[in-house]
């Protein structure tokens, strides 16, 4: 599956070890308006301050899709920032509550960018 979208807004944060990646891909229902849902993807981070960058945006190669119409990718800090934004769960489930019946389904996937290997020094 690849779903491709203009990524504006991203710095080099994503790459920063430690810092916590969560991407998200929407399939939406044959009578949901598009718009409606970028809209609500759109607030995401003006709600979610601990998002250190945002991007999102529809898919311009649905043919490798399997159907999946828009994707979003928020970088955090780290992975405690990440627990703290799901921890809000009345937060979360507003945003979900707006697009639910628009959503056939969702994969998000997050990954904590691994730190670098230790490095020991030797002693002689």
């Amino acid at each position: 599956m690849v779903v491709d979208w203009v990524a504006d807004g991203l710095n080099n944060l994503v790459s920063l070890p430690g810092s916590t990646v969560r991407v998200s891909f929407l399939k939406l229902k044959e009578d949901a308006v598009g718009e409606e849902v970028l809209g609500v993807v759109r607030g995401i981070l003006e709600n979610f301050k601990l998002i250190s960058e945002f991007s999102f945006g529809e898919n311009f190669s649905p043919r490798r899709a399997r159907g999946f119409s828009i994707a979003s990718l928020a970088v955090f800090a780290g992975l405690t920032e990440l627990e703290v934004v799901d921890s809000n769960q009345e937060l979360v489930n507003y945003h979900k509550d707006k697009v639910r019946d628009q959503i056939n389904n969702m994969i998000v996937v997050d990954y904590v960018v691994p730190l670098p290997p230790l490095v020991q020094s030797a002693s002689l």
